[in-house]
């Protein structure tokens, strides 16, 4: 048996890094494709709970250098129970393109919390392009610029860096382990994307086309999962339409947030990022065997050398994998670091690179099968609900 599981661990351990090192070549291809255009924007922010965060956010967004008068805000207020709608309606007062929308409940019942919130306001929108980010986000001055600038005509949609905390600033350990772990998967999805492989990306930095937003039928196909308003609409976006999925480079479109403040709420987080892990069967099976591969990569990580040392069995295979995956890892982080200006970080690698091994394992299983809390809500995980639409194998035109 123990044979048996050392070859798993093999064949797991080459498919990991020739996967590592598909995302770390594909950040030397990066994406330059970009307009001087100024279409008109709306930016979409569903906002729960967040009295101590919006009035930042709000305030970086009436300091864009995209003309105040070719782009609006819309904030939807998702039943908030602290003063958060009294401080955006103060922003309303001042600045004539924010707009205040109080979320209702979805009456279909078919979409969770945030897909029904952003949503409403894309209903309420008029932008030609939908931005989004998080309420306790922050954003540079040129931010809607940036993005707007790789809306070349081909794309549909286009994906922004986002990273917990600034580069330099003070932190605790915890947090800046969070911080280059969300590098880590940024990087890799930065990759993936540079090569025209979309597999990932965060609402914290997204912006896509209404026109293609309309083609997948909003989040009506994905409604019922807690999350996915970015990366299962991203692979909506992918399968079901011709528009091109990009990536933008650009420092001044990198967005910061911030890391979680306790352990329960750090696996609360990861756990519902795992979460659509298995639902990428149904919409990106490569996807689907990257996190099945990397979830085994790192259940045998942590098995393997104590099940080895019952077994009497040498650990020089074992140890071996465990290396290469290491330098694999290190390498993707590093490039990361460098590309995104977070080289603070690279430091902290040797104590992420142990504890990500059982962090991966814990949310890996329990995001596709228990449950979290977020935003104050109690969510279980949905059993998988196949697609079955006439349209699945269908492409839609521009």
């Amino acid at each position: 048996m123990i044979n048996v599981l050392s070859d798993i661990f093999v064949v797991a351990t080459i498919g990991y890094v020739i996967t590592l090192f598909f995302f770390w070549l594909g950040l030397f291809f990066p994406n330059r494709r970009r307009h001087n255009k100024q279409p008109f924007i709306s930016v979409v922010i569903a906002a729960r709970n967040e009295e101590h965060n919006i009035a930042n956010i709000l305030t970086d967004l009436t300091g864009q250098t995209y003309p105040s008068q070719r782009f609006e805000i819309i904030v939807v207020n998702d039943h908030s129970a602290d003063n958060t709608a009294d401080i955006i309606d103060q922003f309303c007062q001042r600045h004539k393109n924010i707009h205040l929308m109080h979320a209702v409940q979805d009456r279909s019942g078919k979409l969770t919390a945030k897909k029904n919130a952003i949503q409403q306001g894309i209903a309420f929108s008029k932008g030609e392009i939908i931005l989004t980010t998080d309420a306790d986000c922050r954003v540079k001055s040129g931010w809607v610029e940036t993005m707007v600038s790789y809306f070349t005509p081909e794309v549909g949609m286009v994906v922004g860096f986002s990273q917990f905390g600034a580069p330099g600033e003070k932190r605790s350990l915890f947090e800046q382990l969070q911080a280059i772990d969300f590098l880590a998967l940024m990087t890799g999805a930065e990759g993936a994307l540079n090569l025209g492989v979309p597999l990932s990306a965060t609402g914290q930095n997204l912006g896509y086309r209404r026109d293609a937003f309309r083609e997948v039928g909003g989040f009506k196909r994905i409604g019922h999962r807690i999350s996915g308003d970015d990366v299962l609409l991203l692979q909506l976006i992918h399968k079901r339409t011709n528009w091109k999925v990009r990536f933008a480079p650009e420092p001044e479109s990198f967005n910061v947030t911030h890391p979680e403040k306790t352990v329960r709420g750090f696996f609360n987080q990861r756990k519902r990022w795992a979460s659509n892990g298995s639902y990428q069967f149904v919409l990106n099976k490569l996807f689907f065997m990257i996190c099945l591969n990397t979830l085994v990569m790192n259940l045998l990580s942590l098995t393997m050398v104590p099940v080895a040392m019952l077994a009497g069995y040498p650990l020089t295979r074992i140890l071996g994998c465990l290396a290469v995956k290491g330098l694999a890892e290190f390498a993707v982080v590093f490039a990361g670091a460098r590309t995104h200006n977070r080289s603070d970080l690279v430091k902290y690698f040797p104590v992420w690179v142990v504890l990500q091994i059982p962090y991966v394992v814990y949310a890996g299983l329990l995001g596709n099968m228990g449950q979290f809390v977020w935003k104050g809500r109690t969510h279980k995980n949905l059993a998988q609900k196949r697609i079955v639409d006439a349209e699945d194998t269908a492409t839609t035109g521009r």
